[in-house]
């Protein structure tokens, strides 16, 4: 990472995933500006979206401009929920990096310039940090992958082996 308070927009299923991996405390840790959308703080149940801005987690509103930007945006990419859309607009006019684990969402990003980083990028952070130690990063990344996360396999793997060695 380059500078800590840097700006990272989030997305809802890294939240998700980092509910199931019982790491909420830590990621608040890492030193970045977590930032999403209001859409996206409404669309989490687990966690609650309200809780995670209680914790720091800075929702935004759009404008009706970025809105607009936003149908036109989902006119193209129709796999792409509206909320999704939002955190790769918000990502767009920060110049910033998004978290999402949504693979169409990575490539889309991606094709945008911008950097793209997972869970699984959060969990190796934590543990170079030293915020994490690296059992207990297994023993996260065991119970994301048993909440419906859909990582890649061989990554898994090899961190699983790295980890608990």
């Amino acid at each position: 990472m380059r500078a800590s308070h840097r700006i990272c927009v989030t997305d809802a299923n890294i939240w998700i995933d980092v509910h199931h991996g019982n790491i909420l405390d830590e990621v608040f840790e890492l030193g970045l500006q977590l930032v999403t959308t209001d859409l996206v703080v409404a669309e989490l149940d687990r966690p609650k979206g309200d809780l995670l801005v209680q914790r720091g987690l800075k929702a935004i509103s759009l404008s009706g401009a970025e809105v607009g930007e936003i149908l036109q945006l989902r006119a193209r990419h129709r796999r792409l929920s509206f909320a999704d859309l939002s955190a790769l607009l918000l990502a767009r006019k920060f110049s910033s990096m998004l978290l999402t684990g949504d693979r169409r969402l990575r490539k889309l990003a991606k094709a945008h310039g911008l950097e793209v980083h997972g869970i699984l990028w959060v969990l190796e952070e934590l543990v170079r940090r030293g915020t994490l130690k690296p059992a207990r990063a297994a023993r996260a990344l065991e119970a994301i992958i048993q909440g419906g996360a859909r990582l890649p396999r061989e990554e898994c793997r090899r961190l699983l082996q790295k980890w608990q060695a």
